[in-house]
């Protein structure tokens, strides 16, 4: 409830101009808005383009709308909005850069054989990023007990191993083991 009033408080400062309501909105919101942009940039533009820059522009057309024609009840409808935004804005960027000749990244030539050499199959610094903050995401909805555990588990430990380490039942591992899988929707 407590939450719920502050945003409350925080769009309305917003609707009012207080810049540091919208900063305080930024802040809250920048990792969701960061999060979509990352899912929805096209691979062949996360070299060349930063997302942070998207999430400014998603940023700066949020905040050129006139206050009277957003009416956001809930954070998540907030959250939705943007995420859309952010949608709209990395399909926008990547019909800019894939259908303009001039800057028609499918133009461009690989390195040759010292690109290939240098290419990794392995993940992205950006999905390493979105991998990261899902992680964290899905671990601050369990408390600070099953929390130690599942590190345990993301280390590498067995269930066996993460029970006895922390003097818990197998059964109470496979159960924390399960709800993650149950939430992360594996």
């Amino acid at each position: 409830m407590e939450q719920a009033s502050e945003f409350a408080r925080l769009v309305s400062g917003l609707r009012a101009g207080d810049p540091a309501c919208a900063e305080a909105l930024c802040r809250r919101f920048a990792p969701y808005i960061r999060a979509a942009v990352r899912r929805q940039l096209h691979p062949r533009l996360r070299t060349r383009m930063d997302s942070l820059d998207l999430v400014q522009d998603v940023w700066a057309s949020f905040l050129a709308i006139p206050t009277e024609r957003y009416a956001f009840e809930t954070e998540t409808a907030l959250v939705a909005f943007l995420t859309r935004l952010a949608q709209n804005r990395a399909v926008e960027v990547f019909r800019q850069r894939f259908e303009t000749q001039k800057d028609d990244i499918t133009r461009e030539i690989a390195g040759g054989d010292d690109h290939n050499r240098y290419a990794s199959s392995g993940p992205t610094p950006s999905q390493w990023a979105i991998a990261g903050e899902e992680w964290e995401r899905l671990v601050n909805r369990f408390p600070a007990g099953h929390r130690a555990i599942l590190e345990l588990l993301r280390e590498g430990h067995t269930n066996e191993d993460v029970a006895r380490l922390a003097s818990v039942s197998l059964s109470t591992v496979n159960r924390i083991v399960r709800r993650l899988r149950d939430l992360s929707g594996l």
